[in-house]
């Protein structure tokens, strides 16, 4: 592996080198954990070059307001269409006419006479459930009332 130079890596972080040979150093730079030290150091060197900030409360300002310029909805948003009074009693008209069918053709009742039998079904099942429990705690405690009663006999 070709190691670039610390002099090499001042060249780079002054940026003055074209833009092929840049990118062939970056690359480098993800593979080898030596030429990253070189270049930390390199750019650890040059910080005193680099500008300041004149004003540090000021370019915080400038960021902060140009960030809520971003924000601000270039165009007015478009307002909701009010739905009319017309629509609204339209929209009445055809609940109103469809109920009406809906009843007419005995569709009601037939839902009606559903739902009551899966009820009764429902109470069926679960009565049936209780009676067998209760049947079941009865037998077992009918044959525990003879064993008890046959143990009283043998002695």
């Amino acid at each position: 592996m070709n190691h670039m130079t610390y002099e090499n890596w001042l060249e780079y972080v002054r940026d003055e080198l074209n833009e092929e040979t840049r990118k062939v150093y970056e690359n480098h730079l993800y593979s080898c954990d030596h030429c990253l030290e070189l270049y930390l150091k390199a750019v650890e060197a040059t910080e005193f070059q680099m500008p300041g900030l004149e004003e540090v409360s000021s370019f915080t300002d400038s960021i902060m307001q140009q960030v809520t310029e971003l924000n601000k909805p270039k165009t007015k948003p478009k307002p909701r269409k009010k739905i009319s009074q017309k629509q609204t009693i339209v929209h009445y008209f055809v609940a109103a006419a469809v109920t009406l069918v809906l009843m007419s053709t005995g569709v009601f009742s037939h839902l009606m006479n559903m739902a009551s039998s899966f009820e009764h079904s429902e109470q069926k099942q679960a009565e049936s459930f209780v009676q067998s429990f209760l049947n079941k705690q009865d037998s077992f405690t009918n044959k525990f009332e003879e064993i008890l009663k046959e143990e009283d006999r043998h002695e």
